[in-house]
């Protein structure tokens, strides 16, 4: 079987660092290859103050080289929302595996990657979901095809095994 890569999106600040080392230690102990990416190359810091490298910036971004691609939540990732490079990385990767966590799920509505789909997400961010397109289910979970999206980061690690779930189809 060919290496399967990953593309972890998150914002150069406050991402959540918890959700960040359960994905990548889960992802990596399986044998995926797993590339940060972010606004630009550099070092990113977490709410808690992890420092994380970027492999590459997001106008960089080969859709082609990855499997799936990953946007985590953290309050930093507002800051992503009205990012062209960000919103054409979102709907170009629609086809591919996707997962987002709380509110990086409002950032794929942005993109216009979440049309007719259903999303969990968190509750206050319904009206953005709908405005997106998406059908809200106020589940802590939901998975519609190769779209994997959660409510909260508490479920991270069961969000990061459905994303391994969905590349070993």
């Amino acid at each position: 079987m060919a290496e399967k890569k990953i593309l972890l999106v998150i914002p150069p600040l406050g991402f959540h660092d918890a959700q960040y080392e359960a994905c990548r230690r889960l992802w990596e102990k399986r044998g995926y290859k797993v590339s940060v990416a972010s606004l630009e190359k550099g070092i990113a810091r977490g709410e808690a103050g992890a420092a994380v490298p970027i492999d590459v910036a997001i106008e960089d971004v080969k859709t082609y080289d990855y499997d799936a691609a990953v946007f985590l939540g953290g309050e930093g990732v507002r800051r992503l929302f009205d990012d062209e490079s960000v919103r054409k990385l979102a709907k170009d990767v629609k086809y591919k595996v996707v997962a987002a966590s709380d509110n990086a799920v409002v950032l794929l509505a942005l993109a216009g990657a979440l049309e007719d789909k259903k999303v969990a997400g968190p509750p206050e961010s319904v009206s953005w979901l709908l405005k997106g397109g998406a059908q809200y289910t106020a589940e802590p979970i939901w998975i519609d095809d190769k779209l994997i999206t959660i409510q909260d980061p508490g479920i991270t690690e069961r969000m990061a095994n459905e994303v391994i779930a969905a590349l070993e189809k």
